[in-house]
């Protein structure tokens, strides 16, 4: 049973460094390496080229990119970051998509845990903790436009009734009250 268990063990980490390796390719593909873009009809001129960590559901990945900063100066954009659909610089989408659903089932210590015993990514349990707040700031800062959208896409069945009530300013108590 332990010569399986170290044998499958091995089999899986040779998998993911070969998942890795094959994701950090396609990650290059959305690079761009040219002296200047245009983003959103403004002109940003390449400052930097270099090597960074993004996480991926198979683990880290170090992929190298470029970021471009407008003439007047201001925030870079990474174009890799924009075209991937990079979640908070960091997290791949699926990556992003696991981690959220480990957090919203389990506490960022157990889904820190879980990622452990499973082997591929290993993310700590503080930054399990920081993807959700992150990308709570995001949905909140559009949240109107969001549950907007949300609202038109809901069909209410024609035989559907509502009824609410509302005690303003009234205690009412709940379990084995007077």
């Amino acid at each position: 049973v332990e010569e399986l268990h170290a044998f499958e063990q091995e089999l899986h980490r040779l998998f993911v460094a070969a998942e890795r390796e094959a994701l950090g390719h396609e990650l290059a593909r959305f690079d761009l390496d040219v002296p200047a873009i245009e983003v959103e009809g403004e002109r940003y001129h390449r400052v930097l080229r270099c090597e960074t960590t993004y996480n991926s559901a198979a683990g880290p990945v170090r992929v190298e990119r470029s970021l471009y900063r407008p003439s007047q100066g201001g925030p870079t954009v990474c174009p890799l970051d924009l075209r991937a659909g990079i979640v908070e610089g960091y997290w791949t989408p699926l990556a992003a998509q696991q981690a959220t659903w480990a957090v919203a089932h389990l506490t960022p210590k157990e889904g820190e845990e879980l990622f452990a015993l499973l082997g591929n990514m290993t993310p700590s349990k503080s930054t399990l903790d920081r993807l959700p707040k992150a990308l709570s700031d995001h949905w909140e800062a559009q949240r109107p436009r969001f549950e907007a959208t949300l609202r038109h896409q809901e069909e209410i069945p024609p035989a559907a009734t509502a009824m609410a009530v509302s005690l303003d300013g009234v205690m009412a108590p709940m379990k084995d009250g007077e």
